[in-house]
């Protein structure tokens, strides 16, 4: 009976780690990749203010966000590991931002990033199902493995008869919930399942049930030269 015990703890952490690494490669597919995208603040159901903006992503640690319209038109966001900088336009010099610096409305510079679930936490997987959007979830627990982490419990919603993430809660250090993240479209590129939409709920934020949408617009695997993500490479996208 033991025996039987522990081989089904040893595949269901199997299972596990593997919606991790699903869920990861949904909103990370490629190593390197040129990602086209808008941020919505939804009012009422109806699409407002918006911005639109490019991603140019290499591995886990690069990146570079080019706003393309909206008040930072010209501006880019250049990551390289933990730091963020914000190059304006006519500025000598980039200025260093955080992860939580707003994109619009509830959506940060982090959600555009390469936070890795199957990386940065460990699972455990709750005995009991729930509903997200009409559709019959497993929840799994998440614990940061860094003690810094901005977030170090998660609650991710796991779709069990599409394999693929539903929706996630973050948890500041204080356990206060502080963001929920629902995928609510995937579309497929090049052969890989990827997330084309997600709404994002501030729940720090006076107005807690307002909405902001991202959208994917087009995701398109790229060879990226090491140059763009440094702040002179990246002034010339």
């Amino acid at each position: 009976m033991k025996m039987f015990l522990l081989a089904a703890m040893l595949a269901a952490a199997r299972d596990v780690q593997q919606w991790l690494q699903i869920a990861d490669s949904t909103r990370n597919a490629f190593e390197e990749a040129v990602i086209t995208a808008r941020a919505s603040q939804i009012v009422d159901g109806k699409a407002g203010q918006s911005t639109d903006f490019e991603v140019y992503a290499k591995g886990r640690d690069r990146g570079v966000i080019v706003f393309r319209s909206g008040g930072n038109k010209g501006r880019k966001v250049l990551t390289d590991g933990p730091r963020m900088w914000l190059i304006i336009p006519g500025a000598t010099r980039p200025i260093p931002v955080t992860p939580n610096q707003r994109l619009l409305g509830g959506a940060s510079m982090a959600d555009v990033a390469s936070l890795r679930f199957s990386v940065d936490y460990r699972a455990t997987l709750k005995p009991e199902t729930e509903n997200v959007g009409g559709k019959s979830c497993r929840v799994l627990e998440l614990k940061a493995k860094s003690p810094t982490a901005p977030y170090p419990r998660v609650l991710l919603w796991w779709n069990e008869a599409e394999k693929l993430p539903a929706k996630v809660l973050f948890y500041l250090p204080s356990g206060k919930q502080a963001k929920e993240v629902t995928f609510t479209k995937f579309s497929t590129k090049a052969g890989r399942t990827v997330v084309s939409e997600m709404e994002i709920r501030d729940l720090l934020s006076r107005d807690s049930h307002a909405v902001t949408r991202l959208e994917y617009m087009d995701y398109r695997p790229a060879k990226l030269d090491d140059a763009l993500f440094t702040p002179e490479g990246a002034r010339g996208l």
